[in-house]
């Protein structure tokens, strides 16, 4: 079980690296063209940016950490969960199969194109589906950690608490 969330956090953790990645730029072309980058923009990349502090502590947690440092990894989890939980409801529009319906890959064609420059569609594309796409895998994996996490802690308690016992029968004997 420790192997299996080891491997899940560290998804997590390269997933929120691409994720600051493309929500930077997205943020940087709403800024270079002086527009206030949106919500569903923003929100994300707060968590993405928190999502590579946790994880990191969190990758530690998993095999260094006693109980109570693996429920404040899980309280984070599922901070983080919710937190993404909240992008993906932001970005709700965004999920059509056909790109020229996604409001947010419209929004920086137009900007784009105002401004005289080239509209670049198919990086627009791109980029606001693994937007969108990586946040739903974010919400999935920190779900799934949060519980795992949870376990790993229970179980950490209950091996401390089993080794404490066998430590006191020798003592008696």
């Amino acid at each position: 079980m420790k192997t299996l969330t080891w491997l899940i956090r560290l998804f997590q953790f390269f997933f929120a690296i691409i994720l600051v990645g493309v929500l930077s730029y997205m943020i940087d072309q709403f800024r270079h063209y002086n527009y206030s980058a949106p919500r569903e923009v923003i929100v994300p990349e707060v968590f993405s940016v928190l999502a590579l502090v946790t994880t990191f502590f969190s990758i530690l947690s998993v095999f260094f950490l006693g109980y109570t440092l693996q429920l404040v990894a899980a309280f984070f989890d599922f901070v983080l969960f919710a937190g993404y939980l909240a992008s993906a409801i932001l970005l709700r529009h965004n999920y059509h199969n056909h790109s020229w319906r996604n409001p947010l890959r419209n929004t920086l064609i137009v900007i784009r194109t105002a401004n005289g420059d080239s509209s670049h569609h198919m990086r627009n594309s791109g980029l606001v589906r693994l937007l969108v796409a990586l946040v739903v895998i974010q919400v999935f994996l920190f779900f799934i950690t949060t519980i795992l996490s949870v376990l790993l802690a229970r179980r950490t308690d209950r091996e401390r608490g089993l080794g404490e016992k066998r430590r006191g029968a020798h003592v008696t004997v």
